[in-house]
C-alpha cells in the first residue's frame, strides 16, 4: 500500500449569513443609545439588572479582542465567524454601552445628561467623558458601515486548514466494513494512492478472476458522505477499480462540469454510445448561448471524432435538438459541443434594414446569426469566380419564404437583376414586386425561364464572340437572379413543363456561373424527382453553391445525400416550436402567425461550398414591402431583345430557330464590344462620385479604408492611386488618410 498526502490548504471562508451580519451590526451601534435613553427610567432594582446582564458581552467582547476566543472555537460558536471580523467594534460598542449603563444607575438622569450633553461645557471633565463616549458610538458606526451598505458575502479571517482524515481511519474503516470478513464485499481491498484535506483516491482490488462489486452508495454509508461525492470507474484491469471520494462539497460550477463530464462518460462515451471513445476538454462558460462549451476529443485509441445524429446526442445529453450542438472542425479528432439551458436563437430578430444585406468584397451577405454568435452567411456571387447558385428547402412553416424574400432583397440591394419564376402563382408577391421580369402560374413560371434561357444563350453567342474569359458584372450587364420558387411544381415528374423546365435549369445550372447568372431553386423536398431527375442540376447547384436547409419532413435526409458540410446534421429533428408540453405542440397550427416568437420559422443551416454547417436563425423578414426602390429594379439592358420578352416568355425553348412558329421569336445577333474591367482611378471616381454633396458646398471626404472596401481594390494600390490623383489635384486630400473630389 502507497500512499501520497498532498499538503492541506483551505480557503478563506465568508460569512455565512449577511442578514445576520447586518442585524447585528445595527445591534451594536444603536445599543450604547438605546441604554442611554432608557436606562434613566428604569427603577434601581430593574437598572442593577440590565447592569449585570451586560457584563456578560463585556466579556465575551473582551475575550474576542485579545484573542482568548481560537479560531477553531469561533468555528463552531453560531456566529463565531461574525464575531471574528467584529473584534474591535464589538468591543467599542459594549465599553460604550457598559459606560451608560453604569452612569444611569449611579447618577440617574443627570448623569446620562452629561455623558451625553457634557461636550458643550468643554473645556471640563464631564465635557471629555462625553465626547469620549460620543467618539466611541462614531467610532462603531464608521467601522460597520460598509456592512450596512452591502449584502452580498463578505470574506471572513481565514479557517484553520482543515486536517486530513487521518490514512488509518481510511483503511481501518474499509476494512472493517467492506473488505473484511463480516464486511459488504469480502476480499475487496484498497489500496490508498492519494490523500488531502479535500479528497482521497485510490485502487479497489477484487479476487483475481472477480469485478469489483463496490458500490458508491456502499461507500457512502461507511464514511457518512453523500454518494455523489464518490466517483468509481474502470481501473487497469478487470478485477480493479479507481475510486475518488470528496471529503466536502464541490463549488456549484465545478460540480456542474463534473456532472456533464460524468454524464458524457456514461451515455455519450460509453461503448454503443452515440460518440463512443471521445471525452471532453476545456469545459468553459459560453457566453453566447449562457450555456457551456466544450472541446469534443477523441481519445487514444479513436482516429476520429464520430459524427453523432442530432436526436442520439440529445437524448443522451438529456436535452433537445435546439439545445445541443456538435459543430466538426478541420481537426478530425476534436470538435466544438455547445449546450444551453436557451437556445439564443429563440428570439428571433428583425431585419436591422435593407442596408444590412450589403455584400462583403467577395459578394456574402448575413442572411442571420448563428448559434455560436457567428453571422449566417451566404455566397450570391463571386467578381473573380462568377455567380453562385443557391438552394432552399424547408417545410411550410419553416420559413422559407422569408429567406428567399432575405436573397432577393440581398440581390436588389446589390445591383442584381432579378428574373421570379412563381408556378404556385401566390408564393411571395414582394419578390415578384422586385422582379424585372415575373411569371406566376405554371405557364408563366415556365415563360420567365424561357426568358432567362434567352438570356444565356445571348450571354454564350456574346462570350465566343468576344473572347471574354471571366465575367465582369456592370450597370448595363448586371449579375442576373434567376429564381423559381415552389420548383416541384415544374420540375417534378407531374408537371406537363418538366422536360422544358428541366432542360433549361440544367442549362442554367451547368453554364449560368461563369455568365453572372446566379440560378435560385426554393422547394420543400429537395430529392433528384423534385430537381428535373436531372443530376446536373443537383450536382451544380446542391453541392457547388450554396445550401440552406430549414426545418424538413422527417423523411427528408435520407431523400438526397448531404454535402460533406452535413455531417450528423438533420433538419427533419428541427421541431416546429421551441417548447411543448406534448407531442401535439408540435404539429404544425396555421393559425399562429409566422413572426410569432414560439416557432422555429428561419431555423435551419446555410452553408456554402467548404464550409461548415452550424445552426442558425435567419432574419425575421415578413414583408419585403418599403425596403427596395422600384426606380431602381435593373433588367438585363446587355440583353437586344429585352423589348420582346413577352413574346420570348411565350416561345417554346425548342422552337426558337426551327421556324416551327412563324411568329416564334429569333434571337438577335450577338453585338457589342468587350467589357474592359474598370481602372483603379475610375473606380475611385466612381464611388467618390456617389458620395459627393448634391448642393456642391463641401467637399465629402472618405478614408482610405472605406474607398478600399467600397471599390474591392487592395488598400497598397488605393493609397498609390489616390496619392498620384492628389499631386494631379484630381482629388483632394483631407486629413488622416482622407480623399474627396475638388469642388467645382
Amino acid at each position: 500500500m502507497s500512499t501520497q498526502q498532498t499538503s492541506p490548504t483551505a480557503p478563506a471562508g465568508a460569512i455565512g449569513s449577511p442578514s445576520a451580519e447586518k442585524t447585528f451590526a445595527i445591534a451594536q451601534i444603536a445599543a450604547p443609545l438605546v441604554c442611554a435613553g432608557m436606562m434613566p427610567f428604569l427603577d434601581a432594582q430593574a437598572a442593577t439588572t440590565v447592569s449585570t446582564f451586560l457584563a456578560a458581552p463585556a466579556m465575551v467582547a473582551g475575550a474576542n479582542a485579545v484573542g482568548l476566543l481560537s479560531e477553531r472555537t469561533l468555528a463552531v460558536v453560531p456566529g463565531g465567524d461574525i464575531l471574528a471580523a467584529h473584534r474591535r467594534p464589538f468591543l467599542v460598542s459594549t465599553i460604550a454601552t457598559a459606560t451608560a449603563a453604569a452612569t444611569a444607575t449611579l447618577h440617574g438622569l443627570p448623569g446620562i445628561d452629561a455623558l451625553v450633553a457634557g461636550w458643550m461645557t468643554m473645556p471640563s471633565l464631564s465635557g471629555l467623558v462625553s465626547v469620549a463616549w460620543w467618539g466611541a458610538a462614531g467610532f462603531v458606526g464608521f467601522s460597520l458601515r460598509k456592512v450596512l451598505g452591502n449584502t452580498r458575502p463578505r470574506p471572513a479571517p481565514a479557517a484553520a486548514p482543515t486536517p486530513a482524515v487521518p490514512v488509518s481511519d481510511i483503511l481501518v474503516r474499509w476494512h472493517a466494513y467492506i473488505s473484511g470478513e463480516r464486511g459488504a464485499h469480502p476480499g475487496q481491498h484498497l489500496i490508498l494512492t492519494g490523500q488531502g484535506p479535500e479528497a482521497w483516491e485510490g485502487i479497489i482490488e477484487a479476487p483475481p478472476g472477480r469485478p469489483v462489486a463496490v458500490t458508491a452508495e456502499t461507500v457512502s454509508g461507511v464514511y457518512r458522505i453523500p454518494a455523489g461525492w464518490v466517483d468509481i470507474t474502470d481501473g487497469p484491469h478487470t478485477s480493479s477499480k479507481h475510486i475518488h471520494v470528496r471529503l466536502a462539497a464541490a463549488p456549484v460550477q465545478e460540480r456542474q462540469y463534473s456532472a456533464l463530464e460524468e454524464l458524457w462518460r456514461k451515455r455519450v462515451a460509453r461503448p454503443g454510445g452515440c460518440m463512443p471513445g471521445t471525452h471532453l476538454e476545456s469545459i468553459t462558460p459560453d457566453p453566447a448561448t449562457g450555456g457551456v462549451a466544450a472541446w469534443v476529443v477523441a481519445d487514444e485509441d479513436t482516429d476520429t471524432v464520430p459524427a453523432p445524429e442530432p436526436h442520439r446526442i440529445a437524448g443522451a445529453l438529456r436535452t433537445t435538438t435546439l439545445l445541443v450542438s456538435i459543430e466538426p472542425t478541420q481537426n478530425p479528432r476534436r470538435a466544438k459541443l455547445r449546450l444551453m439551458d436557451r437556445s439564443p436563437l429563440e428570439d428571433g430578430k428583425p431585419l436591422p434594414g435593407a442596408l444590412a444585406l450589403l455584400a462583403n468584397p467577395n459578394g456574402f451577405v448575413q442572411l442571420g446569426t448563428g448559434v455560436s454568435g457567428r453571422p449566417a452567411r451566404v455566397q450570391l456571387y463571386d467578381k473573380k469566380g462568377g455567380a453562385r447558385h443557391v438552394l432552399i428547402a424547408g417545410v411550410t412553416g419553416s420559413g422559407k419564404g422569408g429567406v428567399l424574400q432575405l436573397i432577393c432583397l440581398s440581390y436588389h440591394v446589390n445591383k442584381v437583376a432579378i428574373i421570379y419564376a412563381d408556378p404556385k402563382g401566390s408564393s411571395n408577391p414582394d419578390v415578384e414586386d422586385m422582379a424585372a421580369y415575373a411569371g406566376t402560374g405554371r405557364d408563366g413560371a415556365t415563360g420567365a425561364l424561357r426568358l432567362a434561357y434567352a438570356i444565356l444563350q445571348h450571354r454564350i453567342r456574346q462570350s465566343q464572340s468576344l473572347r471574354m474569359k471571366n465575367f465582369q458584372a456592370t450597370d448595363d450587364m448586371p449579375f442576373i437572379a434567376v429564381v423559381l420558387d415552389e420548383m416541384a411544381q415544374l420540375l417534378s415528374d407531374k408537371s406537363p413543363h418538366l422536360a422544358e423546365a428541366a432542360m433549361i435549369v440544367a442549362a442554367l445550372a451547368e453554364q449560368g456561373r461563369s455568365l453572372g447568372m446566379c440560378l435560385v431553386l426554393c422547394g420543400q423536398i429537395i430529392n433528384l424527382d423534385k430537381m428535373g431527375g436531372d443530376t446536373s442540376i443537383r450536382d451544380n447547384v446542391f453541392y457547388g453553391g450554396a445550401l440552406v436547409l430549414l426545418r424538413s419532413d422527417g423523411a427528408q435526409k435520407h431523400r438526397l445525400d448531404l454535402p460533406d458540410a452535413f455531417d450528423a446534421i438533420d433538419p427533419s429533428k428541427i421541431p416546429a416550436f421551441w417548447r411543448g408540453g406534448d407531442d401535439d405542440t408540435l404539429i404544425y397550427d396555421p393559425n399562429i402567425p409566422e413572426d410569432d416568437p414560439s416557432r422555429t420559422f428561419g431555423v435551419g443551416y446555410v452553408v456554402g461550398p467548404d464550409e461548415r454547417a452550424e445552426m442558425m436563425r435567419a432574419w425575421i423578414l415578413e414583408s419585403a414591402a418599403g425596403l427596395f426602390d422600384p426606380d431602381r429594379i435593373l433588367h438585363p439592358a446587355d440583353f437586344p431583345d429585352w423589348g420582346e420578352r413577352d413574346l420570348i416568355a411565350a416561345t417554346p425553348a425548342d422552337a426558337v430557330g426551327t421556324g416551327q412558329n412563324s411568329t416564334a421569336w429569333v434571337p438577335g445577333q450577338a453585338t457589342g464590344t468587350a467589357v474592359k474591367e474598370p481602372t483603379a482611378e475610375e473606380k475611385i471616381l466612381t464611388v467618390l462620385g456617389e458620395c459627393r454633396d448634391p448642393l456642391g458646398e463641401e467637399v465629402m471626404y472618405l478614408h482610405l479604408d472605406q474607398i478600399t472596401a467600397m471599390t474591392g481594390v487592395t488598400r497598397k494600390t488605393i493609397e498609390n492611386t489616390c496619392s498620384r490623383m492628389a499631386k494631379a489635384q484630381t482629388l483632394v486630400r483631407g486629413t488622416a488618410g482622407e480623399y474627396g473630389l475638388p469642388l467645382t
